[in-house]
């Protein structure tokens, strides 16, 4: 019956490994976990399901340009009946789309819009289907500290007790599944594959500054194929970008306080090979539907292996081989204890709280938030257990700077997961090198001699 479904709805003969657990788990109406690798094919987890139920899912998604990229596929592929609202849509926009709420098959918001006044009087009525959390380890590693509102979901959930839950992620630490179950008050089926992805190959060079890495990258890149590299900060997006094009390539940055607009921009022309180069902080990729890029560059390292998969799982999703690469200078560590820990709330913020005393506005605004469902006590013991995670995340990366091991077993045994067939290019410790050569075409500012012409035609 699914493969017909699948068939029918999709023109597929068979399903990618997990999917059909998945979506056999929730048509037996469980909560599901479902832990598929990045590009495998997670959303006809709850597209399908949704077309055999035949009543609406509701995708709570903490990203606009997962949204957004979404939504866009579902109507390319011929899916009208889908509305969308988030922040970056102006006023007329965000009214069409609210208008379409009680008629739509698919609708996409985020948390923030959801528990926002009496927003979710505008589903409340809505006969749902399924509830779907997108990208749900966010759930654990940013729903207490930077998106508190995700952490609150169960605020929405309790209106539809007919509803099943599906969480969808592509990266989950063995804490993930109680997490889901203690802040959704139920008990999720775990469905997990594997978060490997042996068309990458990993590779990791320490430098003793940033001059000595730019003069590394500016070089590579040239042959890298479409590529995003990943900075620490939006002012880093702009210094790199910047020194990129004065060596010739058309390049674009991306970072969370650009403008809705802009951001788009930016991710069209990439999507497009308008340009070959993206400099971006962790804001961008989550969903981007691009299929061929070669190479992810860490120009500085993430803040956990969680967030180093996730961002280096936007390449090579065609199957074709691609590479991934961080970089590293002593200086670098500063500034991974600098963004896990710098505004991170401690157990005297929370007191402070509580008696009512000044506190920063951000972190005030945070706790206010979680307040209304957690108690003092409790939050003290999450943002307790949120420090020692981000520690254990912070030295695993430090740890990945100087390895003497494979560095795809160093990764995925921090999510308790090993591998047995070692791809052939694999780590740059235990394998060859990939030699990937992709020419990336040059922002021409001066007369081609003829051998460059010839690469420009026949790249």
């Amino acid at each position: 019956m699914l493969h017909k479904a699948l068939k029918t709805w999709f023109g597929f003969d068979h399903f990618n490994e997990g999917q059909e657990e998945i979506i056999t788990s929730v048509l037996k109406n469980q909560p599901t976990l479902g832990i598929l690798p990045t590009g495998s094919g997670k959303s006809l987890c709850y597209q399908l399901p949704t077309y055999i139920k035949r009543q609406p899912t509701l995708i709570v998604s903490p990203l606009i340009s997962l949204m957004d990229d979404q939504v866009s596929q579902m109507k390319a592929q011929g899916e009208s009946s889908v509305s969308c609202v988030h922040s970056g849509m102006d006023a007329e926009e965000k009214r069409q789309n609210i208008d379409k709420l009680s008629s739509s098959r698919f609708i996409f918001l985020s948390p923030e819009f959801l528990l926002q006044g009496t927003n979710i009087k505008l589903i409340k009525n809505i006969n749902l289907g399924m509830i779907v959390l997108d990208e749900a380890h966010c759930l654990s590693e940013w729903g207490y500290d930077f998106r508190p509102h995700y952490a609150l979901i169960r605020k929405v959930t309790k209106y539809f007790p007919q509803a099943t839950l599906l969480a969808l992620t592509a990266t989950a630490q063995p804490f993930l599944i109680d997490d889901l179950n203690d802040m959704l008050e139920t008990k999720f089926h775990q469905i997990k594959t594997t978060m490997n992805r042996n068309n990458i190959m990993l590779s990791h060079k320490n430098f003793s500054n940033d001059d000595e890495k730019l003069t590394w990258l500016l070089p590579f890149i040239e042959n890298s194929g479409p590529t995003i590299i990943y900075v620490s900060s939006k002012k880093m997006c702009a210094t790199l970008a910047h020194a990129i094009y004065e060596h010739g390539f058309l390049t674009g940055i991306y970072h969370g306080d650009m403008s809705y607009q802009e951001r788009h921009t930016v991710q069209h022309q990439f999507i497009n090979n308008e340009i070959p180069v993206i400099v971006a902080t962790s804001a961008f990729g989550m969903g981007i539907n691009k299929k061929d890029i070669r190479t992810i560059i860490h120009y500085h390292l993430p803040t956990s292996p969680s967030n180093y998969l996730q961002e280096i799982g936007r390449a090579g999703r065609d199957g074709t081989l691609s590479q991934a690469i961080s970089l590293y200078q002593p200086d670098d560590s500063f500034l991974l204890e600098t963004l896990l820990f710098t505004d991170a709330i401690s157990e005297n913020d929370i007191q402070l709280f509580e008696l009512g005393e000044l506190i920063d506005m951000n972190k005030h605004e945070i706790l206010t938030v979680l307040n209304e469902i957690y108690t003092i006590q409790t939050l003290k013991r999450i943002f307790n257990t949120v420090f020692r995670r981000k520690q254990l995340s912070y030295y695993r990366m430090l740890g990945y700077i100087n390895l003497d091991q494979c560095r795809r077993k160093y990764l995925l045994e921090f999510f308790g997961e090993s591998f047995i067939n070692k791809p052939t290019y694999c780590c740059d410790i235990d394998s060859e090198e990939l030699d990937l050569k992709q020419l990336n075409r040059k922002k021409v500012k001066r007369k081609m001699d003829y051998l460059e012409k010839l690469q420009s035609l026949f790249k």
